[in-house]
This record gives C-alpha cells, structure tokens and sequence, in this order.
C-alpha cells in the first residue's frame, strides 16, 4: 500500500510539473499619494484583487503628486507610460486631448452588466464633466473631494476669540489668523509657495470675490479689481506674519504635519487631515473644529478637487488593466481604500453609508454643493494642468516675497496665461 500511494503521488506530482503554468499578465499602476495610510490601503486593494484575479498582477509604483504631471509627459514623449495611473481629475482633458487615454466606455458596459451596477448615475454631478468628454468615459473617479476649514478651539479660546464662532469670511480669517499667532504657534497654515496646494487654498478666494481665471473671449480674467482684491487679503496673512516665515517654500504636506504637530491654529484641508488627527492620538483632537471655507465678497468657492484611475492608450495589457480599475473604484475595494484614506467615494451610492454621514464628513459633502473647479464658470481645457501647476502661485509667491507689486504679479500671470492658451 506504500509503494502504491508512493506511486500515486510520484504520478500527481509529475503531472502538476507537466501542466502549464498559469500565464500571468503585468499590470503597472502610478499611486500618487505617498501618505502612509493610502500606500497601505492600496495594498490591501491590490492584495483583493489578485485572490480574486490569479492571472494578474498589480505592480504598484509611488509617483509623489508634486512629480506625476512632468513624469507622465515625459513618459507621454519618451515612453514609459504606466498600464493605470491616478490623475487630477482637472488634467483629464489635457491627456484626452492629446489621444493618450483609451475610453473605458466597453469595459464599463460588461462591467455593469456583469454586476448589475450602474457606473453613471453613481458619478458625481461635477466629475461628470471632467470624466466624460466627447460623450465618452475615460476615468473612473476614486474620490471627490473639496476643503473645509479646520481650526483649534482652545487656541481661539485662549485668544480671546468666540471657538463656537469660525471666520466666515477672508477678512475675518485674515484678522482672526493674526489674532491667534501667539506662543509660538502661527494663526494659518496658509501657504505661499510654488505648490498645488497653494492654488487650491487660493482659488477660494480669487472664486469668492468673483473673479474668473478665463474671461468670456477664453484669455486670462485675472487682472481684475476682484483679482487683486483676492490677492491682497490673501497674502496679506503672510505679511502680517500669521502664517510660517517659510510659506513661500513650504509644501502642503508639511503644512498638514505643522496642523497635526499642533503649530498652526488654522488651515484649508482635506477630510483625510482628520483621520490623521485620529491617527495620531493627537492631544486636542476634541478641540478640532470643522467649518465651511471663508466666503468671499460675492460667495463662498470651495475647492472641487479629485482623482479618478485611467487607462492609458499605450497599454498592451487594455483588458487585464481596465479590470483592475472597475475592481479599486468600485464595491468594497473602494469603500475600504475611502475609509482607510479618509476621503469622500468618488461612487455616489457609497458616500450615502457610514461613516460618510458621521462627522466630520457632512460638513464636507455639503461644502461640495459649493465646490467650483479653478476655471469656473468656464468649461474644462486641456491646457488647466500647466496652468494649475505653473502660473498662479507664482504670482502668489512673488506678492508674498515682495518681489512685485499685486499689479504687476497680476500682469505677469495674465501673460503667461495667454501664452499657454495659445499654444
């Protein structure tokens, strides 16, 4: 009977060794956030997918945000382009433009009809057109996000302000901010530097004194009263020294540690801020209040930011990678990075459950209602990727370092605008 199973397994074995491996496929994806969190949320996502996809597998490659644009343009002409990457959902049109994306519209049609979703009435309203040019889909979003401020209630008690009673307008942020710069903590994280997270923090405000970055004809709208209006309440935190002597050098990222180390008493943020305030066991979590963005002379502008996955045209793996993108983007693979990340679902349906309607979320869903995208009222370009990243905060930074006048930043910013457009 030994010799037999000796036998039988000799057999077994010989006939595994003889049968075909299981081919895989190589799916790349770009990760642009390089917060602990995310990183490993994402693989636990990828982890998912593989059990459930045994065939493929998700190589995962951390390209930092302040790097993804200039890396994917140079991949765009040098090649190297990831199968799947993250992309600000504001640069969509820029790659769509350009003939680099492949539509998902097939992929998501089986998709639907497999699980019986419905991919486009669980887009958000605004992602819609950002993500759906041309009357094709070429994204599908992970997240919608938009800014709320966060401020340390014992700290505006201690300043002798009202902590039941937030800025509600720049002005008084402005005035609050220098107020609270005391005891070696700094009244806003407030940034001033050639940084995305600059322009997002400073399109609240160019938004809610009615400026528009493009005029009815399609140039530059910035050089405007309401513009420079803007400009000066703005930089003018920095001049009165409530915000770090380093903002005009200092990126985003180290302004959100400055909040959770307890050095600023303000500052425009993400709701993911919050989850690291958690993370962190931070001492005056119960302190943290969460209220709308500062409004402007003539409305309150929020931030409408986002990030969507992508398929890339160049991608020998279309199949296998469109695949992956339905799986992160959707169900619990997407409930789990959302959670873990600390961010509102780009899915509709999702952003309906728990914890989306416990705080802090509600105050951000309802600052999305509010949320306008840098161009608005005008029609996404393809051109608002360099824009986003190469014009605004240099004029910012160049007020803040008294390097030039509001006037002649405004001036400057307007031709370099231009010249952008016309290109």
């Amino acid at each position: 009977m030994r010799i037999k199973a000796l036998l039988a397994a000799t057999a077994l074995a010989a006939g595994l060794a003889a049968s075909p491996a299981l081919a895989e496929t190589n799916v790349t994806f770009w990760q642009f956030s390089t917060r602990d969190a995310d990183i490993a949320a994402w693989n636990d996502a990828i982890a998912a997918f593989e059990k459930a996809n045994p065939d493929i597998k998700v190589n995962m490659e951390i390209v930092p945000w302040s790097e993804q644009q200039q890396r994917l343009v140079s991949a765009l002409s040098a090649g190297g382009l990831p199968d799947v990457s993250m992309l600000g959902n504001n640069v969509v049109a820029q790659f769509q433009a350009a003939g680099a994306l492949a539509p998902l519209d097939d992929y998501i049609a089986a998709y639907d009809k497999e699980t019986g979703d419905d991919f486009a009435a669980n887009v958000w309203p605004g992602d819609k057109g950002y993500y759906n040019l041309a009357g094709k889909w070429w994204a599908s979003p992970v997240n919608v996000e938009t800014r709320a401020l966060y401020y340390r209630k014992d700290l505006f008690k201690a300043a002798g302000l009202d902590p039941d009673k937030p800025p509600q307008t720049w002005e008084e942020f402005a005035a609050d901010a220098k107020k609270l710069t005391r005891d070696g903590v700094y009244g806003a994280g407030l940034s001033m530097s050639l940084d995305y997270f600059t322009v997002q923090n400073f399109m609240s405000a160019y938004l809610g004194y009615g400026a528009r970055m493009l005029n009815d004809d399609g140039k530059c709208g910035f050089d405007t009263p309401e513009f420079k209006q803007a400009l000066d309440v703005y930089v003018g935190v920095y001049k009165d020294k409530a915000t770090h002597p380093d903002a005009p050098t200092m990126n985003g990222d180290t302004f959100r540690k400055g909040f959770r180390d307890g050095k600023f008493a303000m500052i425009l943020s993400d709701p993911g801020l919050y989850k690291d305030l958690q993370n962190d066991k931070a001492p005056f979590l119960d302190d943290v209040g969460i209220a709308f963005v500062p409004a402007g002379a003539k409305n309150r502008s929020g931030f409408l930011g986002g990030w969507p996955l992508v398929l890339w045209d160049a991608s020998e793996n279309k199949e296998a990678a469109a695949k992956w993108i339905l799986f992160a983007t959707h169900g619990e693979a997407l409930k789990n990075l959302a959670t873990k990340g600390g961010f509102i679902p780009g899915n509709v349906a999702l952003a309906k459950q728990v914890p989306w309607t416990e705080f802090p979320y509600p105050v951000f869903v309802e600052q999305l209602q509010d949320a306008k995208a840098y161009q608005y009222p005008s029609e996404a370009i393809p051109q608002m990727g360099q824009l986003e990243v190469d014009t605004i905060q240099k004029a910012v930074q160049a007020v803040a370092l008294g390097q030039k006048s509001t006037d002649e930043a405004t001036a400057e910013l307007c031709t370099a605008i231009n010249d952008v457009l016309a290109r």
